[in-house]
């Protein structure tokens, strides 16, 4: 995909909530409403074909002064003749993201699920993590609930609950920033950087009030960290996509479509149920239709929007 690309990277510094592409996007298109002296203008280009795709946040892993990142596992087509009882097979089930080598491989179609299988002797699976045995990467990211309570201000009794967060040791998260628009980069690129710099300050989540959510932006890089196939005839989403319903009619007709997905049915500020909307997941793949752009943005309720472009990237098949 052409444009250039931003790379922002994040160090929790307490419970942190997974980070997907929609929640990222609303928490920015909030903050620039803050910082920026023309929003109307702002929102006007926005609400046009989006002049920039961000993807969802991915977890990268310190080793010594390098940075080694990883994305989803690329949900594929299970190879004829697999053994599902396999150990090897079951194992390769637990890895959510792999290394980038492995996942930049998978776009030019020079490993996948079949060779990892064949040759599991030579890779680990940490925390989700798939990566090559030879790499000793001391990291850890970890799920923990937490116990919280609340006052019922009807039966003036506690109401006792848990949330859940991650917690990481010399690892973190990062985001993709792929501007589509040179205008819109030129002029409004420092405002982007700000609005970032603006949510290490806030935080993310509803939990900030107790300590949650909270983060460092540890750089902002300009580089390519992903070797997309340029004649690649499929693509693997990087963020939750919500396709058009032309897009949904020509996949019907290609076929091979591999996906997970999500449901999200959220509550606005004034408390009002919002549209049921449905997601592909990050790492679902799709025959290529021929557009740079993927997906749509839709009203879920009253002022409220749902932010469903694909940050897609070219592989082979």
């Amino acid at each position: 995909m052409e444009g250039s690309l931003m790379i922002i990277y994040i160090e929790p510094r307490s419970s942190f909530r997974p980070l997907s592409s929609d929640t990222l996007y609303g928490a920015v298109v909030n903050t620039l409403q803050i910082l920026s002296q023309n929003f109307d203008e702002l929102l006007a280009s926005l609400a046009k074909r989006p002049p920039f795709l961000i993807s969802s946040a991915f977890p990268f892993v310190k080793n010594g002064t390098e940075i080694i990142h990883f994305f989803p596992k690329p949900i594929t087509k299970t190879p004829e003749g697999t053994n599902i009882y396999n150990y090897a097979h079951k194992e390769l089930k637990k890895a959510q993201y792999v290394h980038e080598t492995i996942f930049n491989k998978w776009l030019q179609k020079e490993t996948g699920e079949e060779y990892l299988e064949k040759n599991f002797a030579d890779y680990i699976i940490k925390d989700g993590l798939l990566f090559p045995r030879y790499l000793k990467l001391d990291f850890s990211i970890k799920s923990l609930d937490t116990a919280r309570n609340s006052l019922n201000r009807l039966t003036h009794f506690s109401d006792f609950f848990f949330t859940s967060g991650y917690y990481y040791k010399n690892s973190g998260l990062f985001f993709m920033v792929r501007f589509l628009d040179r205008d819109f980069e030129t002029k409004y690129r420092n405002l982007l950087l700000g609005s970032f710099r603006f949510l290490s300050d806030r935080g993310f989540g509803g939990d900030v009030s107790v300590g949650k959510g909270h983060f460092e932006i540890l750089a902002i890089k300009d580089q390519e960290i992903i070797n997309e196939s340029a004649d690649g005839n499929r693509f693997i989403s990087l963020s939750k996509y919500l396709p058009t319903e032309d897009e949904i009619k020509e996949f019907q007709e290609k076929g091979n479509l591999y996906y997970d997905f999500y449901t999200k049915r959220g509550r606005d500020s004034s408390g009002s149920i919002r549209k049921k909307v449905r997601f592909f997941l990050e790492g679902s793949t799709f025959p290529q239709l021929g557009k740079d752009v993927y997906g749509r943005s839709i009203c879920v309720g009253e002022e409220a929007m749902e932010f469903g472009y694909s940050f897609n990237v070219r592989m082979r098949d």
